[in-house]
């Protein structure tokens, strides 16, 4: 199918004007290949270095957070993208999993993981939403009405009038996600605005054995499907390499591999619950991340409890320990030697010596400082973190479970009211026992305060010398009740055990079985927490439960996926190939691919376009249009290629000569051949496109580079009005930034990235 060059039709001088360079910079480490991108609204780099460490950079070349690699030599990133609102960054790993990480701080917000044991290698990891584009294209985004409608009632967020949820202490561990107060206000004190009823973003990831997981919110996780089972026609398993979707999201664009045979298809995948379930879809998968969050959250106070406790225990315990042994062995015992110091006012030689030898005024500081300490710290985490982490899920859970009482919506989701009011009914015992730990906290708090207060004093009575003539001190008051009821109840262990335990002989899955109330049972326990299981397993049967009764619903959206009829591109998977959906003005959609091979015409592309009919919500593909169309030049070789919009593609074309050009093109302009209906689809698309006539590119802008520079990728975004793009040279560490809209003869104030609108980044970056 070789072109003879001297039969092209005659090209048009190449524009004049360039793209204007706004920075040139290089990054501290090389790129891995594939793994850089830019931004969908800030102006940052996302990359993935050659040992795995996920760098953000602003364009200017500043690092804004780097997250190293610390999974394991055997792990690898395989895929990145970003969230289309540019707030998060999703990374693909080599064993299934996919991890959410938060732009402002790199921390990991969400990991991802099949139920499917064999779910394998990422393959791609694609983000889609349905509300983006108001944004990019300047749309204002609907304003909250003050009407008291039926939608305005619907939407009302009762967690708005809450406080707001404060960020945990370091004890709640080095990967706890709600130390940063940005990530907290992200998932949890983040408030739905009016409009936002009907956002929705997907988040699709593929492996290499042909499954797909696919997610709603972030979190939501719908479940694992194999497309084989999706489709009576795909026979052999087969997988994702590209995704898009349409702008109401209902219609997914697939390209896919097959594994065995290799070839490359086009397909499209319905998600009929997105109009199905409309409006409720909404509630349940917001409201149900929200849970998610505020589960990990409860878990999150729970370990630093725990930690905090085992600290202050363990330093008292210490103490403890180290008189025991030597009182023992005088055949005594330590709270009696306590109490008879207490009565008396003089110790046993054994427990003078070891307040003077060993204990000391220092060591009685550190001893109070950590009890007292550690007790105000389980009181303000119960307080202020773990109590108002239950009302925030007793509102949540009813909300749900009012959703699952309306048949009419409830009934097609798969919600059961009485799922929900057994969840309640665990966060109920959780305040219960919440309540129950404040009264303990407070108490031995005051009695240990009143211990440390007369052991201070006994020392300090014990190492000082009284002068005959010198007036004694005024004694401090020392209620001794508290102080040997301290001793007797709460020297040797601590009444907060039971609450951090674990006890195996009642087991919660056990009594919700038998359909008995675990807050009844909590509110039976007459203060006494040891016979009872500790926050551990509470908090992790509510994780559960919750998991339990979110599974039916996510069985009920994944019966209402289905695949249509796929297209055959070629024999085999070709090195460069793009796709971008774009909405018609009848509510149906086109799917464009431009499809390249080094092997067969380098020196051509083949765009396909499909037209994609809507009819009962399912998609079928109506017409098959394709073209052909030359480089500029003769010889040139494509490095990459990127949608910029609906009407742009931009090219890096490497020249004979070494040198490479960086070129836009209107693909709008170019004449499609639509005389292949879908039905006669027997030979590949590619090839059939090879086969026609070729067409000049209509070139809109082009930037030429030297051969001491040479790009090896280009990012761009689509964002109108500041459309950037970056270019990497073959080093995989030098970068230059260029705007798409002006060129570089304009005025070179205009479009230059100022101070002030650094200030707008940072400031969007925070929100």
């Amino acid at each position: 199918m070789e072109e003879d060059v001297a039969d092209r039709p005659s090209m048009s001088p190449p524009p004049e004007r360039g793209f204007r360079v706004i920075f040139q910079k290089s990054f501290a480490h090389p790129s891995r290949p594939g793994l850089l991108h830019w931004s969908p609204q800030l102006d940052l780099i996302a990359l993935v270095t050659a040992n795995d460490t996920i760098l953000l950079y602003r364009m200017n070349g500043q690092r804004v957070w780097s997250v190293p690699h610390k999974l394991g030599p055997d792990l690898r990133i395989e895929q990145l993208r970003w969230r289309p609102d540019g707030k998060m960054i999703a990374i693909g790993y080599s064993d299934g999993s996919t991890r959410i990480y938060d732009v402002n701080n790199g921390k990991p917000i969400h990991k991802l993981v099949s139920e499917a044991a064999d779910f394998g290698a990422v393959s791609c990891v694609s983000w889609v939403d349905n509300h983006s584009h108001a944004i990019n294209t300047n749309v204002s985004p609907e304003t909250k009405s003050t009407e008291c409608t039926p939608q305005v009632l619907f939407d009302l967020d009762i967690s708005s009038m809450l406080p707001r949820l404060s960020i945990l202490p370091s004890s709640s561990g080095p990967e706890s996600t709600f130390t940063s107060k940005t990530t907290l206000d992200a998932l949890i004190n983040a408030v739905t605005k009016g409009g936002e009823g009907s956002h929705l973003d997907i988040l699709l990831i593929g492996e290499k054995g042909g499954k797909v997981l696919l997610n709603v919110f972030d979190s939501f996780l719908i479940g694992t499907m194999d497309l084989t089972k999706l489709s009576s026609q795909l026979k052999e398993p087969a997988r994702v390499i590209r995704h898009t979707a349409s702008s109401d999201l209902s219609t997914q664009s697939l390209l896919l591999v097959r594994n065995n045979s290799g070839s490359l298809l086009f397909t499209t995948m319905d998600i009929l619950f997105i109009h199905q379930f409309g409006q409720h879809l909404f509630q349940l998968a917001s409201t149900s991340t929200r849970v998610q969050a505020l589960l990990r959250y409860m878990s999150e106070t729970v370990r630093a409890l725990q930690t905090e406790f085992k600290s202050m225990n363990d330093l008292s315990r210490r103490y403890v320990r180290s008189i025991s042994n030597e009182v023992e062995d005088a055949g005594s015992e330590i709270g009696l030697e306590f109490f008879e110091f207490l009565v008396t006012g003089l110790p046993s030689p054994v427990l003078r010596e070891w307040l003077l030898d060993v204990l000391m005024e220092r060591g009685q500081k550190m001893w109070e400082k950590g009890c007292i300490t550690g007790y105000e710290t389980l009181r303000r985490l119960a307080h202020e973190h773990l109590l108002p982490t239950c009302e925030r899920l007793v509102v949540l859970l009813c909300r749900l479970r009012g959703l699952a009482r309306w048949k009419e919506s409830g009934s097609p989701l798969g919600l059961e009211p009485d799922d929900f009011t057994r969840c309640l009914d665990v966060v109920s015992g959780i305040t219960l026992f919440t309540h129950e730990l404040l009264m303990k906290v407070n108490k031995e708090l005051d009695l240990c305060a009143s211990f440390m207060g007369w052991l201070k004093h006994a020392l300090d009575h014990l190492s000082t010398v009284i002068e005959i003539d010198e007036k004694p001190a005024d004694e401090p008051t020392v209620d001794a009740l508290k102080v040997a009821e301290f001793i007797g109840n709460h020297l040797k262990q601590s009444t907060l055990e039971p609450f951090f335990h674990k006890d195996n002989s009642v087991r919660l899955r056990d009594i919700n079985k038998r359909g008995e109330s675990i807050a009844e049972l909590y509110s039976k326990a007459n203060g006494s927490a040891s016979s009872l299981p500790g926050f551990g397993e509470l908090v992790e049967f509510l994780d559960e439960l919750c998991k339990s009764v979110f599974a039916k619903p996510q069985q009920a959206m994944r019966q209402q996926l289905r695949l249509g009829r796929h297209l055959i591109l070629h024999e085999k998977e070709l090195k460069t190939m793009e796709m971008r959906m774009i909405d018609s003005e009848k509510g149906n959609s086109s799917a464009l691919m431009v499809l390249h091979s080094d092997e067969i015409e380098p020196n051509s592309l083949v765009i396909v376009k499909c037209e994609i009919k809507i009819t009962g919500g399912l998609s079928s593909i109506e017409s098959v249009g394709c073209a052909k169309v030359h480089f500029p030049q003769k010889y040139q070789e494509l490095v990459d290629i990127q949608f910029v919009d609906d009407n742009l593609l931009i090219l890096l074309l490497h020249n004979p000569d070494k040198t490479s050009v960086l070129i836009t093109f209107d693909y709008s302009s170019i004449e499609l051949e639509k005389s292949l209906p879908f039905s006669n689809n027997l030979q590949p698309l590619f090839s059939h496109g090879l086969s026609l006539p070729s067409q000049e590119m209509g070139i809109v802008m082009q930037r030429n580079y030297p051969a001491s520079w040479t790009p090896a990728q280009i990012s761009v975004n689509g964002k109108e009005g500041r459309r950037i793009g970056c270019v990497v040279a073959d080093d995989r560490m030098r970068y230059s930034i260029f705007d798409l809209d002006h060129p570089e003869e304009e005025d070179e104030d205009e479009g230059e990235y100022s101070d002030e609108e650094m200030e707008v980044e940072e400031k969007e970056l925070e929100e």
